[in-house]
């Protein structure tokens, strides 16, 4: 295979992901926004289903939305240069650990411009409220730390 074929297919297998996962973010806030202004308990009062906004970034910490905006395209910039230079990006690992991070960053960017706000429903009882989004920026960061010695480009 051609190294630019190659390429191409690392691409797809990337943008497929991101998508789904994109998807699944979108379909789960869409539902969340439907069904879950009155808590839905999961396992008790341990995990419930309950919607909430966060206007601000991680945690809900307060920031001008357009600073938020502003700095989530360039953090989703820079993870792109990265991917591109820092990563053995024909590894299935890297592949799906960026998609990952990539997806989590767009849904909650999409949010933050459709809603003015990000849109979060998984609530445990010792946790701030998530979205999906924030699960799959999370599991992609750790994917990337599991497996960083084996994706790593060497010198």
């Amino acid at each position: 295979m051609t190294k630019l074929k190659k390429s191409q297919k690392n691409s797809l297998i990337v943008t497929l992901i991101s998508l789904l996962a994109l998807l699944a973010d979108q379909c789960t806030k869409l539902l969340a926004l439907e069904y879950f202004e009155k808590p839905v308990s999961v396992i008790g009062d341990f995990l419930q289903m309950e919607l909430s906004f966060n206007p601000g970034i991680a945690f809900g910490i307060p920031i001008n939305p357009r600073v938020i905006l502003i700095l989530s395209v360039i953090i989703v910039l820079f993870l792109i240069k990265i991917a591109a230079t820092e990563f053995k990006f024909d590894e299935l690992k890297t592949q799906i650990g960026f998609a990952l991070i990539l997806s989590g960053a767009l849904g909650n960017i999409l949010d933050r411009l459709i809603r003015g706000e990000v849109v979060d429903f998984i609530n445990f009882n010792f946790w701030p409220s998530f979205n999906l989004a924030d699960l799959f920026i999370v599991g992609g960061v750790i994917l990337l730390i599991v497996f960083y010695k084996q994706i790593v480009r060497k010198g």
